[in-house]
């Protein structure tokens, strides 16, 4: 059944045995694809968890040693977010608009992608310039007929 109700879980029968010699591919409809779905996947550690990880850690402690204020403290955490991503709860939220009222030359688009750029108060030049040469790299990786918008947030937002 396409639309089985309900749809937590999901039971997808194979019309014959798969052998697993090639790619697997099942395609799944959303019963409402023109609203907003937000997806909150938890993350292997409790947060109480994760601060006891990575106090454990022995470059972690070295630095907690070396500073008082905590500044390096907060800038080593931050490098482990993207090494630590499956003990950390992510957010993901998926839209997908009906594009029959919009005007034939953006009914080409296949794609679009927001950037969200942090522009708070600790972002400085260097800093600044990272983020350029992210998007750059980004940007020379979409394919043609991709809308693109670039929201950048801090005091205010642009």
């Amino acid at each position: 059944d396409p639309w089985p109700s309900p749809a937590a879980t999901p039971h997808v029968p194979l019309a014959e045995p798969h052998c697993y010699d090639r790619d697997l591919e099942i395609i799944l409809y959303p019963c409402e694809p023109h609203h907003p779905h937000l997806v909150m996947e938890d993350g292997t550690m409790t947060y109480p968890e994760y601060e006891a990880h990575i106090r454990s850690r022995r470059d972690y402690t070295r630095i907690s040693r070396k500073d008082n204020s905590g500044e390096r403290q907060v800038a080593f955490v931050q490098k482990r977010f993207h090494k630590d991503i499956f003990p950390n709860p992510v957010l993901m939220l998926n839209f997908c608009p009906a594009a029959e009222g919009v005007p034939g030359d953006l009914q080409s688009v296949t794609r679009e992608v927001l950037f969200l750029v942090d522009r708070s108060g600790t972002m400085s030049g260097p800093d600044l310039d990272k983020v350029k040469e992210a998007l750059l790299v980004a940007l020379k990786s979409l394919p043609s007929r991709t809308l693109l918008n670039i929201a950048g947030f801090g005091t205010d937002v642009k």
